[in-house]
């Protein structure tokens, strides 16, 4: 029965009212408050719906708040509020404070993948570290929070993760790079099942010429790639993934007699 606990239950945490005065929120691995959830949380506020904040000490008396930004920005502008209930964990270094913020919230749907990656980076994940590496090699980043989008700035961090993992770092790196080349000023261009087709294709064709690959895409849209690969899911089945990769080789082999390339094994 032991080997399947954890034993190593570390420091019991305390329990104590703080004053939201002294609660700090660290950006380095938390996004930007929504506020809009905070307007909500003001409009249905309730002592019985709040629950505890979750807190780690600091040295200079001060606290960061690892879990329930929202309740406290909440909190914080509520009138008739001045101190939030807590439980404080005696954690005092940013490495250890966003490994507690992963531990609370990589299970919660509320909680973004661009969030649990700008965490885990705080943390040492090693996915995580992978990931931004590859990103820094080609020019790019995940977005500082869900949902912006800029060029060169990509929200797939899930499905990022997932291609490295079926198609291996320089895959993934190189189909990147082609995106760049193919759609500088796009938006939208770093999307997830994009890369993902590019990876698998460049995996498994050794002779495929990226240059060519670039220039093709850039007389396309991604919206019109997407639709095509849309009417080629729905005649033959598949994932939506599986339906681009069939259109990225439509259009790289028109015209080519020899040195054509194939889907080949996907994951």
């Amino acid at each position: 029965m032991s080997d399947t606990i954890n034993m190593q239950i570390g420091t019991k945490p305390q329990a104590d009212w703080i004053s939201v005065d002294l609660i700090d929120i660290d950006h380095n691995y938390q996004r930007d408050i929504d506020e809009r959830r905070v307007r909500k949380l003001l409009r249905e506020f309730h002592w019985s719906k709040f629950g505890s904040v979750i807190l780690v000490a600091k040295e200079d008396g001060r606290y960061n708040c690892t879990d329930g930004q929202h309740r406290l920005e909440a909190a914080r502008q509520h009138p008739l509020i001045n101190s939030v209930p807590a439980v404080i964990n005696p954690v005092t270094d940013t490495q250890s404070e966003a490994i507690s913020f992963l531990a609370i919230n990589r299970d919660r749907k509320a909680v973004s993948t661009v969030e649990q990656y700008w965490a885990g980076l705080q943390a040492g994940d090693p996915e995580f570290t992978r990931l931004k590496a590859i990103l820094d090699a080609t020019g790019c980043e995940v977005a500082q929070a869900a949902g912006i989008v800029k060029p060169h700035i990509t929200n797939s961090v899930s499905t990022l993760i997932r291609a490295i993992k079926a198609y291996g770092e320089e895959a993934v790196k190189q189909a990147i790079m082609i995106i760049r080349k193919a759609w500088p000023n796009d938006n939208k261009a770093l999307k997830g099942a994009t890369i993902v087709s590019l990876s698998r294709l460049i995996r498994n064709n050794s002779a495929l010429d990226h240059d060519r690959m670039a220039t093709l895409l850039s007389r396309k849209q991604q919206g019109d790639i997407a639709g095509h690969a849309e009417s080629i899911r729905k005649i033959s089945g598949g994932t939506a993934e599986t339906a681009i990769t069939k259109t990225i080789v439509e259009i790289y082999n028109k015209g080519l007699s020899i040195n054509l390339i194939e889907i080949g094994v996907g994951k």
